[in-house]
């Protein structure tokens, strides 16, 4: 059982904090907590990786990214919140679960800690105890369940999508600016002053060894790229642009503003970011139809089977599923059968099972383009 802690809430760059492991000694649950702060993770990658025993995590994607950037890669892993969504259960976080499989209360209280502070007392050793001391009884409880639907393969197939997701790029490559919300309607001159502004906010952030969005939210540096002020005081009329943490700021966003109008616009190799492909109405109603059409099936064979829609399709398969069906499936085409088998997350048991059908579903002909609306 592995669980981690970082301090990312209160510092620019987070850091690995502590480690916790559980392990099985005798009758008992035995316990082991490691300072990260103090020595190196990298000589636990043998037990942590592939190559170690099976470890239980809850949620593992942080603790799987923190891991890596120690050093200690994790490997054979399953993850408890994995397996509680694929069976359905109503709240899947880990004091939830633990409470309704197993009638055990945890502390939450410390879930928003600064774990890089020092000395770690009682009260934090407790609490990083009980975040892995019952993980073995919840993942033998939920395996269960499992074998009772016969589901274990597709829980495996998820657990093992999920860490590679965890371990690999980002999916979304766009640089943070792109993806603040409400950065596509801007003007050109505007997207290239959001630009500048949140370099400034990085540098500024970075200097001050706290997390960016403890500078100023992103709302804040929006509304600056829109009203595009030229003195002190339009700065300081956008709400938030020069309180707390960037009450010393003003100025460095007014140079920002400066900056992104010297510049027009963003880089070129970054404007398509802001072109997106407006899909035509025929586009829209046959993404429409696909989706309906493949939710459809998705629920169907997850009633007939008495399981979770997770378990039959994960939604992320099911993106894929639909965008191979938008490319311009054919029924028997070999092209689209090694499509619907190259999906990540898929996994050899739902291709043996449901192969035939998936391909059914991208084959099925795309709806035509509905006609114009009346004037």
């Amino acid at each position: 059982m592995v669980d981690v802690e970082a301090n990312g809430l209160f510092v620019y760059r987070p850091r690995l904090c502590t480690v916790q492991l559980a392990f099985r000694e005798g009758d008992a649950i035995a316990v082991g907590i490691v300072d990260a702060l103090r020595v190196r993770v990298a000589p636990l990658a043998p037990l942590l990786g592939a190559a170690g025993p099976p470890k239980v995590l809850h949620d593992l994607t942080f603790d799987a990214r923190m891991l890596a950037e120690a050093g200690a890669p994790l490997g054979a892993a399953r993850d408890t919140s994995v397996a509680a969504r694929m069976l359905g259960c109503a709240a899947t976080g880990l004091a939830a679960l633990l409470a309704s499989e197993l009638g055990v209360t945890i502390d939450k209280q410390l879930q928003q800690h600064d774990w890089g502070r020092r000395p770690l007392g009682s009260v934090e050793l407790r609490y990083l105890t009980s975040d892995v001391l019952h993980l073995l009884a919840l993942d033998a409880r939920l395996a269960e369940r499992s074998r009772a639907l016969d589901i274990e393969d597709e829980i495996a197939e998820e657990c093992a999508y999920k860490l590679a997701t965890a371990l690999g790029p980002p999916r979304d490559p766009r640089p943070a600016y792109a993806r603040i919300k409400g950065a596509q309607a801007l003007d050109p001159e505007g997207r290239a002053i959001l630009r500048r502004l949140v370099a400034a906010r990085e540098a500024a952030a970075e200097e001050a060894d706290v997390p960016a969005f403890k500078i100023v939210a992103s709302e804040v540096l929006l509304e600056l790229a829109q009203r595009k002020p030229a003195r002190i005081e339009d700065v300081r009329a956008v709400r938030g642009a020069a309180a707390g943490r960037a009450a010393p700021l003003a100025a460095a966003w007014l140079r920002a503003v400066e900056q992104g109008r010297s510049d027009g616009d963003v880089p070129e190799e970054e404007r398509a970011l802001f072109q997106p492909a407006r899909p035509t109405r025929k586009e829209l109603a046959a993404r429409r139809a696909v989706e309906s059409r493949i939710a459809a099936w998705r629920r169907a064979e997850a009633k007939a089977r008495s399981v979770d829609e997770q378990v039959v399709l994960p939604g992320h398969c099911a993106q894929e599923l639909l965008e191979i069906a938008l490319a311009g499936g054919h029924a028997g085409d070999a092209a689209v059968a090694a499509a619907i088998a190259r999906i990540p997350g898929l996994g050899a048991r739902r291709l043996a099972r449901y192969g035939g059908a998936l391909a059914a579903l991208a084959a099925a002909p795309l709806p035509s383009e509905p006609p114009a609306a009346a004037t």
